[in-house]
C-alpha cells in the first residue's frame, strides 16, 4: 500500500515537472516569436515609406535621355532618329498597393506604318526599362517590401545579419538584414537584388541597386543603377536614374529624368 502510494506521488511529480517543463517551452517560443516579430516590425518601420507619409499614388512624366540610349545609332541617321524620338511622351503611375503602370504616347501629326512601328519599339524599350526600374524602387520607397501583418515566416540568425524568408503569392522572397535593420540583399528564384541606401532622419532611403536575373530568353541579365532623388511637394522622389549593365550579350545603357509629378494623399 505504501509503495503504490509512493508510485503514485512520483507520477504525480513527474506529470507536475513535465507540465512546467512545456510550460516553459511555450513560454520561450512565444517570446521568441514576439521577439522576432519585433525586429520585422523594426525593419519595416525603419524606411522612409511614402506610404507612411500619407502617399497614395504617384503619377510623373518620364523624359529619356536619348543621346544615351541612341547612342550606337549611327551618326548619319542620328539627327532623324533623334526627331523621330523627341515625339514620345512616357508617363508613370504607380501606388502603394503595388500597381504599376507605364504609357507612352505620340505627339504630332499620325505617322505612316513603317514610322509607327519605329516609334512603338523604341517606346517599348523605354516602357520595360522604367517598368523594371519602379519594381526595384517601389518596394523600398513607396509601398512595402515585408507585408504586413506577416503570419508565416522564417528568420534565422546569421553571423552578422538575419535572413528572413516568407512567400508573397506563391513567390518565396528572402531578405538579408544587418542587426540595425539595413537591407543588404532581396532573392528569389529569379534573382537577386542589392540595394545601396543612405540613412535620413525619416528612415532608409534607396540611393541604388545592384541586381541580377536569369530571364528565359535573353538569358542573364545584370544591372546597376544610380538614383538622384529630390524632394518634391514634401516628400522625397526620384529625379534622375542611370542604368548600366547587360541583358545576355545586350548592353543595357539608359538615363530617364522624371518631372511633373502629381501626387494623391491620403485625406
Amino acid at each position: 500500500m505504501t509503495q503504490r502510494l509512493r508510485d503514485t506521488e512520483t507520477d504525480s511529480m513527474r506529470q507536475k515537472l513535465t507540465i512546467l517543463i512545456l510550460l516553459f517551452l511555450f513560454s520561450v517560443t512565444i517570446q521568441a516569436q514576439n521577439n522576432d516579430r519585433k525586429f520585422i516590425e523594426d525593419t519595416r518601420n525603419s524606411y522612409s515609406l511614402l506610404r507612411r507619409q500619407g502617399l497614395l499614388e504617384v503619377r510623373a512624366s518620364i523624359i529619356p535621355n536619348w543621346q544615351i540610349m541612341l547612342k550606337d545609332v549611327s551618326p548619319k541617321d542620328k539627327p532623324a532618329v533623334l526627331r523621330l524620338s523627341n515625339r514620345l511622351r512616357f508617363t508613370l503611375e504607380a501606388d502603394t498597393k503595388g500597381n504599376i503602370n507605364v504609357t507612352h504616347s505620340i505627339i504630332g501629326s499620325k505617322p505612316n506604318k513603317a514610322t509607327a512601328d519605329a516609334l512603338d519599339n523604341l517606346a517599348k524599350s523605354v516602357d520595360l526599362s522604367v517598368t523594371g526600374f519602379l519594381m526595384s524602387w517601389a518596394p523600398f520607397m513607396l509601398s512595402e517590401l515585408i507585408p504586413e501583418n506577416l503570419e508565416q515566416f522564417v528568420l534565422q540568425d546569421l553571423e552578422s545579419q538575419r535572413l528572413l524568408t516568407f512567400k508573397v503569392k506563391e513567390v518565396e522572397v528572402s531578405v538579408a538584414i544587418t542587426k540595425d535593420f539595413e537591407i543588404k540583399e532581396l532573392r528569389t528564384a529569379q534573382g537577386a537584388i542589392k540595394p545601396i541606401l543612405r540613412k535620413s532622419k525619416d528612415g532608409f532611403v534607396l540611393t541604388g541597386y545592384e541586381g541580377n536575373n536569369e530571364d528565359p530568353v535573353v538569358g542573364t541579365v545584370v544591372i546597376k543603377a544610380r538614383i538622384e532623388s529630390i524632394p518634391t511637394q514634401g516628400v522625397l522622389l526620384p529625379k534622375t536614374v542611370v542604368v548600366s549593365g547587360s541583358a545576355g550579350q545586350a548592353p543595357i545603357n539608359f538615363e530617364l529624368h522624371f518631372a511633373n509629378y502629381r501626387l494623391k494623399r491620403r485625406i
